[in-house]
């Protein structure tokens, strides 16, 4: 009799472990299809909903964050570009947020963009100073590689991909464009020393790869991006001699190597050159010391007298950014980050005296190229008249990588403005 009565009991039990497996499966699995939605519906159905769930911090419930775009959709006739964000559980509670926390974004665009300008770094901001709230400090963008057009951010990744006559919204189109960003990079506990772990900066690469060609196939383009490569490198944070530069500063070791005037950058942050991206940057920067020393040799030359009266030794704003802009980022670089409709002209070259920018036009590969040399003020008083060689080395490099002919530089008097 006991023993039958036990055998009840365990039937009795096991029969309630397996209605509560049974419902703890289905909520499992209703959770498993909810995010998975959520993310499609928001997203249009473009990205990988596979990756941007292994992505860091999106750990729990995930909701749409609304926005003007309200996500991505392609079938209503919107006009691109749009984005969709994402936010999850796992973000908010980090955050001490109460409640859901952006984690990731995406979006589509479409060239000619006809909806933005490119601005030059900020001459007036000390671009160098991470300490700085103020300042969004300039970071060196790694391409992609692997034969992807598009580069790597701190947070993200963006891609572009040829599309040559094909219409959206009754208007022809040249390009798609897509990028991916992971929100939550901020957070220490999603970064790696600052930036974007391994696994995320290649599982972004892929979800920006994927989305591209996703929105190339919606809109008819013939091409498709390759799959990106794995062990995409970080972004170089750390300054080093010029003569150790291999990528986007290569070419300053040799401008530099006749001067002996001392107010010229003795350190760069570059990246990887990459003959399919849209812009490439190169930072230099004069260290403490050689400032130093400058600064105390010019202190009493009457030469110089305006920059002594505009800076000090202890002056961290001298430092300049060469950068070039190739393609449908050409048609519209602003030369002053302050009043977009100054912009450069192709077949001319110039100075931009309230951006501090001197500027040059070219053409590389059949499409239009601008580059930039912006310098900080009022760094640019004294070294202003130390500069055509370097912005003509910087040009000619350019020229030589990308296959650029036609180029136009500033004239001689735009140098002797900007000293």
């Amino acid at each position: 009799m006991d023993r039958e009565r036990r055998r009840t009991a365990f039937n009795r039990l096991m029969c309630a472990v397996a209605v509560l497996a049974i419902g703890f499966s289905g909520w499992t699995l209703w959770e498993w299809w909810d995010r998975r939605h959520t993310v499609d519906e928001a997203c249009g159905g473009l990205v990988p909903v596979g990756e941007v769930l292994a992505l860091s911090g999106s750990g729990g419930e995930i909701t749409p964050a609304r926005n003007l775009a309200d996500g991505i959709r392609l079938d209503d006739g919107a006009p691109l570009p749009q984005s969709c964000v994402l936010r999850s559980e796992q973000t908010g509670r980090l955050r001490g947020l109460g409640e859901p926390g952006a984690f990731f974004s995406a979006q589509v665009a479409t060239e000619p963009t006809g909806w933005t300008y490119e601005p030059v770094d900020d001459g007036f901001e000390d671009a160098l100073d991470p300490t700085n709230p103020y300042v969004d400090v300039p970071r060196v963008h790694q391409p992609v590689g692997g034969g992807v057009p598009g580069h790597v951010t701190d947070r993200g990744v963006s891609v572009r991909l040829p599309c040559p006559g094909v219409e959206h919204g009754g208007e022809g189109i040249t390009a798609v464009r897509a990028s991916a960003a992971l929100e939550a990079a901020g957070r220490p506990e999603f970064s790696d020393g600052g930036q974007l772990t391994q696994e995320d900066r290649d599982r972004l690469a892929r979800i920006a790869v994927s989305t591209a060609n996703g929105l190339a196939a919606e809109l008819g383009c013939p091409d498709r991006l390759p799959e990106p490569p794995d062990g995409i490198p970080a972004l170089n944070t750390e300054p080093v001699a010029p003569r150790e530069a291999e990528g986007t500063c290569a070419w300053y070791a040799r401008a530099v190597a006749g001067d002996s005037s001392g107010w010229l950058p003795d350190r760069v942050l570059e990246a990887r050159t990459g003959d399919r991206m849209w812009e490439e940057r190169c930072l230099l920067a004069v260290s403490p010391r050689a400032r130093g020393e400058a600064y105390e040799r010019y202190a009493d030359d009457p030469a110089y007298r305006r920059f002594g009266r505009s800076s000090s030794m202890d002056d961290k704003t001298w430092w300049m950014s060469a950068e070039s802009f190739f393609g449908d980022a050409a048609e519209r670089v602003s030369t002053d980050p302050v009043g977009d409709d100054r912009t450069a002209v192709a077949g001319r070259g110039g100075y931009d005296p309230d951006g501090k920018v001197l500027w040059a036009t070219s053409v590389c590969g059949g499409e239009p190229a601008v580059h930039t040399l912006t310098v900080a003020w009022p760094y640019v008083q004294g070294a202003g008249r130390h500069l055509e060689p370097v912005f003509r080395a910087y040009v000619e490099d350019v020229a030589e990588r990308r296959g650029c002919t036609g180029a136009a530089l500033p004239a001689e008097d735009d140098y002797r403005s900007a000293s």
